[in-house]
């Protein structure tokens, strides 16, 4: 049976008037933040005194500096004990997890605190390292986690607050298992906080199982989150819909577009590219260090779009996102939710525009009905030109090919980091890719007297892909893995044979024990 929970009244308060440390004031001061957001009000209180916290907020609410601040001022001036950390914060993603841990280390530094991430894809001896030398806070993904507790280099009996973060996420690629795991090696009775867009299934069990009389914050539902966007649907004839993108990525502002697969999100940011729009990839089968690059240049606002998958964009906090583009229309709710997310964060305006080809758009008008959003439609786009581009804020791009940003190191890279192996926008290829597209176009027109309307062959091409996919190429743009947490190329192995790393960890104390399961690669 579900545990009660209380809720608590929100309201708004200023950082100065909270139970909060004079450094943490400090390092608030210096970033400009005076004014909690309304998850960080009602959260902090409760979690300051150590209370169990189940937290359900809309993207961008806040959440992030909301433990942050709860965790640093805990254990301010702590001392730090070899392997055994005494905070422990899991995500789903690496890149969530860089991005969580650069907002805790200023606080952190300021209390005395260290903190570390630990993640796949990065070298795990240096991490093992860091955390044998002590450290407070780790921030971490559940695969890395556990392979650290295996080796011995990292025990979890002195762990005081665990902090879920995106457990609905964790859920969704079949992560919460191996959270389980952790959560049974921590000591029962300590701080737990979880926060998930939703508290169903997989995860209302693990608020049952793991945390003590929560108490339950919930400030706004899930889809008004995207209620104070504008949203805006283009149904565009397969023909247009390269040149519509080229332009609506021209406008001026940042702007993230989603793609389905990995290869879809290659060939739109390469075609950009070619048409003078500077635009980086990011998704699951790219090399960390590249992945890294890519998001410290748009970070900085080194160039003004990148193109995504779901799941290597999940989470990741960017300021400034003016607009989101589905290239790809969700095929969710829930996901066009947190693509849409991306944008209007904290309250800052922004725009969502769904490309839908006509065989999309009865799936584009229910999930949009499910998001509980009335967007305006514009319909018949067939080219650029249309009217409906320029009052978005579209303009035509200059044509000339542009710097490609993959080849661009920036700051916050890797310093070791290879961009030889990166050719940059490649013209004969376009050139194919645009007359392949030309083909794939007649294929998808029916035939008189046949109702064809894009058959089965516009499954495997424009449909999935906004017809620039070959047929052989559906193997390699396969939509990204659900099997990892660290976002590990799909069908990556881990670098362990078979299951020693189990034996090894099995008995230790503070070390989760491993089911004997396998979901590829975490």
């Amino acid at each position: 049976m579900p545990k009660a929970r209380r809720r608590s009244a929100h309201r708004s308060e200023r950082f100065e008037d909270m139970a909060l440390p004079d450094e943490l004031l400090g390092v608030l001061a210096e970033q400009g933040l005076e004014r909690a957001f309304e998850i960080q009000s009602a959260i902090l209180p409760d979690a300051l005194a150590g209370r169990d916290v189940l937290a359900r907020a809309e993207t961008g609410s806040g959440k992030t500096l909301a433990f942050t601040l709860a965790m640093t001022a805990r254990f301010r001036g702590r001392k730090s004990h070899r392997r055994r950390p005494l905070g422990v914060v899991l995500v789903p993603t690496r890149e969530l997890a860089v991005q969580v841990v650069d907002t805790i280390h200023p606080f952190a530094r300021a209390v005395g605190v260290k903190a570390q991430l630990i993640a796949g894809g990065m070298n795990i001896e240096k991490q093992a390292d860091a955390v044998a030398r002590g450290v407070g806070i780790v921030v971490a993904t559940p695969g890395r986690l556990i392979d650290l507790a295996e080796r011995g280099a990292l025990q979890l009996d002195l762990v005081e607050t665990t902090v879920i973060d995106e457990a609905d996420h964790m859920a969704d690629l079949g992560f919460l298992p191996d959270v389980s795991d952790i959560l049974a090696a921590i000591p029962m009775g300590t701080q737990k906080m979880l926060f998930s867009a939703t508290l169903d299934g997989q995860v209302e069990q693990t608020v049952d199982t793991f945390l003590v009389d929560p108490i339950s914050h919930e400030t706004t539902p899930v889809t008004a989150a995207v209620a104070t966007m504008e949203h805006h649907v283009l149904a565009i004839e397969p023909s247009a819909k390269r040149e519509v993108t080229a332009q609506l990525a021209a406008r001026k502002g940042r702007t993230l577009i989603f793609t389905r697969t990995q290869l879809g999100a290659e060939r739109v940011a390469q075609e950009l590219v070619e048409v003078g729009v500077p635009a980086a990839a990011l998704h699951g089968n790219k090399q960390q260090g590249l992945r890294t690059n890519v998001l410290a240049g748009f970070r900085e606002g080194a160039y003004p779009v990148l193109v995504a998958t779901d799941v290597a964009a999940r989470g990741i906090h960017i300021d400034d996102v003016t607009m989101v583009i589905h290239v790809d229309p969700s095929d969710e709710v829930k996901e066009y939710v947190h693509r849409s997310g991306r944008t209007a964060r904290a309250g800052a305006a922004g725009s969502v525009v769904t490309l839908a080809l006509p065989h999309q758009i009865s799936k584009t008008r229910r999930i949009l009905a499910g998001a509980e959003v009335e967007p305006s439609w514009v319909e018949d786009v067939a080219a650029a030109e249309h009217p409906a581009l320029e009052q978005l804020g579209g303009r035509a791009p200059s044509g000339e090919p542009a710097e490609d940003p993959a080849t661009v190191k920036y700051k916050g890279a890797p310093r070791k980091l290879d961009l030889n192996r990166t050719s940059g926008a490649d013209a004969r290829k376009a050139q194919e890719r645009r007359a392949n597209e030309e083909r794939r176009a007649s294929w998808d027109e029916p035939a008189p007297g046949q109702g064809r309307g894009g058959g089965t062959r516009s499954g495997r091409g424009s449909g999935r892909d906004g017809g620039a996919r070959g047929r052989g190429a559906g193997a390699a743009g396969a939509r990204e893995g659900r099997g990892r947490s660290d976002g590990a190329a799909p069908g990556g192995k881990r670098g362990r044979a078979g299951g020693t790393g189990s034996g090894r960890g099995g008995g230790r104390p503070g070390a989760p024990g491993r089911a004997p399961r396998r979901r590829g690669g975490r």
